[in-house]
Formats: structure tokens, sequence, C-alpha cells
């Protein structure tokens, strides 16, 4: 090669970076994520590979995918997937959870991601799925206090004693409940703070005086605060498609209505996924923005990842201006430098 043209070489990839440390023996250059794929948990940014640590998310540095520590009989780990109820991911070779399976907290089994009242359960959102007015108490999934079992669902139960129906129709009820022969309310309905008669749920932003009539609505993790019906911290609001039916004395301006909010867990960076759909949050001030700067997060190697036009700061998916054209400037500059190398050879 011609002096000349080894100096041309060399400005032209002076544009990518370069480390001192021994990650020199890796080619760390890129134009894209795809690129860094052979790497565990490898991304993409500013043109250089960069790998991050499982949870915490902090950088460390990156280490072939072959060389990555062969965890066996864990959810997450290599395939094969001897545990029940899971599959192994062809293109990832990972093993997750079948669909309608979560990963149990030592991630060594799958288990049930809707539970039944009265089943086996480990987490709370077991239970919750199934009636938003039960527990997990005991490993059982059972209904909370002064709710009662009735027909399959957890019934608010009020003050009032009876022997049958028609003894509750002066304090709102509908139902006798059987067990405890007091009043009970229909689907949809819960008591008053005082357990005096049965009233309708409140929606989001609604006054409440107790968060029975917030989980109606917003489901199990709705709460009264301040007076007023909003999601726990640990979750969102997020319109959804209405899902109450229209059954006799149920609430039917509720039925009629198209969407409702309901809250939404929170999605953290690096939750194991199968798919994006399982790291996309939408809740309702970010209806519009995902338009114009894309969804956070994808589902990259079984963990819900930064996308192509975000980056991680204090463990969230932050959107970046210019990520976009970077991503599609960076991917020319290295085809025309390919070409250049391959001329000058």
């Amino acid at each position: 090669m011609q002096p000349m043209h080894r100096w041309i070489l060399l400005l032209l990839l002076a544009g990518f970076p370069a480390t001192g440390r021994t990650e020199d023996l890796l080619e760390l250059s890129c134009s894209s994520d795809a690129q860094c794929a052979q790497f565990e948990r490898g991304r993409c940014v500013d043109m250089a590979c960069i790998c991050t640590a499982r949870g915490s998310g902090e950088q460390v540095p990156c280490a072939p995918l072959e060389e990555r520590l062969k965890l066996t009989n864990i959810i997450g780990g290599t395939c094969p997937c001897p545990m029940p109820n899971a599959v192994c991911h062809t293109r990832w070779e990972q093993c997750l959870c079948s669909e309608g399976y979560v990963p149990s907290e030592d991630r060594r089994r799958c288990l049930p991601q809707v539970v039944q009242l009265g089943g086996s359960c480990e987490f709370q959102q077991q239970c919750r799925l199934a009636d938003r007015f039960s527990s997990c108490i005991g490993n059982q999934c059972l209904c909370l206090n002064n709710f009662e079992l009735q027909d399959g669902r957890c019934l608010a139960a009020l003050q009032s004693s009876c022997l049958e129906d028609k003894d509750c129709g002066s304090c709102g009820a509908s139902i006798c409940l059987t067990k405890t022969k007091r009043c009970g309310c229909s689907k949809n309905f819960v008591h008053n703070h005082n357990m005096t008669k049965c009233i309708k749920g409140s929606a989001y932003g609604e006054t409440c005086e107790h968060s029975s009539p917030c989980k109606v609505n917003l489901g199990a993790d709705g709460q009264c605060l301040d007076h007023q019906c909003v999601c726990r911290s640990t979750h969102y609001p997020k319109r959804v498609a209405n899902k109450v039916t229209k059954d006799v004395d149920d609430d039917h301006d509720e039925a009629n209505k198209l969407e409702q909010i309901t809250c939404v867990p929170i999605v953290p960076y690096g939750a194991l996924c199968r798919h994006d759909r399982e790291c996309r949050m939408q809740s309702m001030e970010q209806e519009n923005a995902t338009a114009s700067t894309g969804h956070p997060m994808v589902c990259k190697w079984g963990e819900c990842s930064c996308s192509e036009t975000h980056r991680l700061e204090d463990n969230k998916c932050v959107f970046v201006e210019n990520a976009a054209a970077h991503y599609q400037l960076g991917g020319f500059v290295a085809f025309v430098c390919f070409q250049f190398t391959m001329i000058l050879y």
C-alpha cells in the first residue's frame, strides 16, 4: 500500500472510537446494535459497542457470548430448557417461560401467570389478575377482608344481615352471601366506607373515601390517595378497551363506555421479555409521544433494553434527539470506509 493511501485510511478510521484497555483485542466499532449482538448485553453507542451488567445497567467490559457463564435450570439462561413450561427461543438460544407463565423469584421455575381463587400462588399479581379483590395469603389466592367468595368471585360484604336476597334491597345490595349471611354487592359494585350500602366504582381521578371503588375500574393496583383514585407507585394509568360486561344489576354507564383507564405495571429496564410489546409502556401523557420518538425499550436477548433512539440514564431509557440521524449516518460512514478499503487493496 502506498504511504499516501495509508494516511487516508488512518484518517477515515480515526472517527471510530478506540480504547486503551484489554477490550482493544475485541472489535468494538459498530454502526448498529446488530453488530454488538456478539457481546453479552451489548449495544452500539457513538459507533462503539458498550456492554452493561444484568439488572443494574452499569457499563462493564464486553465479553463474547461464547465466553459468558453458562447457567443451567435458569430462566434467561442458555438452552436446553429442562424446566416445565419453559421454551427455548431459537434465535437467542435462551430459555423463556411459555405464554401464560412467568418466572419464579429465583428464576428456576415457570409459574402460572393467573391463579384462580383457592389456587396455589407465590406472587400477589397471580391472584389479582384473576380477581382484583383477591390476594396471595399463605400461598393461596383468597378474598380480601370484607369480601366473600360467591359464585367464583370476591364480592363486597355489608354489615347488614340477611336470610335471602330480598332482605338486602334496602341497602342497595342484591345478594345475600351464603357463607356469612350478610348482604353483598353485585359485580362491579363495592361497599361504601362504613359498609352500609353498595356504591359503583370510581374512575381514575375521581373522588373517593377508600380504595375499593378505585379498584373496580382501575384494577387491583388502583388506590385512593388524598381522596382521589390513582395508581400505585409501581403502576401507571393507561387507556384500554372496556371489558365491563352488561350483566343484570351492573353499572350500565360504565359498560357502555368504549374505553376505560386501568393501572398497568411499570416495566423496569432489564425485565425479562419474549417480545417487544412486553417492554412497551404508554401512559396517557405519552400517547402521542411515541409517534415521534419511538418506544423507549425493545426486547433484546430476553431483556428489556433501550431502543436505538434512547439511551440509558439512571436506569431509565431517555430519548436522544439526534439518535436516529446519528444511527443512519454511522451506517453510511461504515459503508464508505469498507468500500474505500476494498479499493485500496
